[in-house]
């Protein structure tokens, strides 16, 4: 990588807290530890990670109120990525996490591989809304606002020789097409992009659109009802149905205040 990301693991556990900086630092990152949630919350602000590897039960300050707290100390600024690290997730759990902000829920035991791939994941959705306001990769302590979105806020997608730029409000869904994706609009129309549905992701993701299913991302406030299934479906305003993958069940529910 050109520059190295900086992670701060908050695990009371010893054994643990060790094994993670050890894995992180492998694979190169830059890595600080915190003991409890008291010592991360402090390190967070002095360290400026990119991204935060939290525990969820521990003394001091449990994880639910490490975030809240940093929320409310950087709300001016832009927070760096934070996943929680947890034995079980339950679905008042994940409310919760999602209403604080919380990017992921990795469960323990972990396997290397998915936490390694997250932790990419969300590195790189960062960068990308670093690059999207405008501020830089250079803005490495991450201590100047972001830009402010406004309620019209557009997505420009390339169509043809030149670029169409649509109102974030007036799109239901996007689906992956292989290297192209297509975007569905609230007025009926379909748009083919030249350009795979990840690009977008990110973008989506901070707009209240939330990844439903590997080729479908949803514009949570389009959904009219959720069908229950092993993962179930969801049912537009436009009458259309979007399949759940089983593992973002409890995600989309929580979303939906179900």
């Amino acid at each position: 990588m050109d520059k190295q990301h900086k992670i701060l693991v908050i695990e009371d556990e010893p054994g643990l807290r060790t094994t993670l900086a050890e894995l992180l630092e492998i694979n190169g990152y830059e890595v600080q530890t915190a003991k409890d949630g008291l010592d991360g919350f402090n390190a967070i602000i002095d360290y400026s990670p990119h991204l935060v590897i939290c525990d969820i039960n521990m003394p001091k300050m449990n994880g639910y109120e490490v975030l809240s707290t940093v929320n409310k100390r950087m709300s001016e600024e832009l927070m760096p990525s934070f996943l929680f690290l947890t034995a079980r997730v339950q679905l008042e759990d994940i409310k919760q996490g999602l209403k604080l902000g919380a990017d992921d829920y990795i469960l323990k035991p972990f396997v290397s591989t998915d936490l390694l791939a997250s932790i990419e994941m969300r590195l790189k959705k960062r960068q990308t809304l670093l690059d999207y306001h405008g501020q830089g990769a250079n803005q490495d302590s991450a201590h100047k606002p972001p830009a402010q979105q406004p309620t019209n806020e557009k997505i420009g997608l390339p169509v043809g020789e030149g670029i169409r730029y649509i109102k974030l409000t007036d799109v239901l869904k996007c689906e992956a097409e292989r290297a192209y994706c297509n975007f569905y609009l609230t007025s009926g129309e379909k748009i083919l992009v030249s350009k795979p549905m990840k690009e977008f992701e990110a973008q989506l993701e901070q707009s209240g659109f939330i990844r439903v299913h590997k080729s479908y991302i949803v514009n949570m406030e389009c959904v009219e009802t959720y069908v229950r299934g092993k993962g179930g479906y969801l049912v537009l305003t436009d009458g259309s149905s979007v399949a759940v993958s089983a593992r973002k069940k409890e995600i989309v529910l929580a979303a939906l205040g179900s």
